[in-house]
């Protein structure tokens, strides 16, 4: 009887990590929709490296 509750144990320790994260692999998978953003908020893009230092270099040329 004690080996058949050892076996138990390790079967549920080796599988339950496993169908854990195959569960949160598969619910991760799916697709999710936009975001409703509040009334009044466009979204928009987020800026390059490039186009940000652009504009730290337009911004210092500007300055008085």
């Amino acid at each position: 009887m004690d080996l058949l509750h050892s076996t138990w144990f390790w079967v549920l320790a080796i599988v339950g990590p496993i169908v854990s994260v195959i569960g949160t692999l598969a619910k991760l998978s799916k697709k999710q929709g936009p975001i409703k953003l509040p009334p009044g908020v466009i979204p928009g893009t987020y800026a390059t490296d490039k186009q940000d230092d652009e504009d730290k270099a337009d911004g210092a040329a500007k300055k008085p």
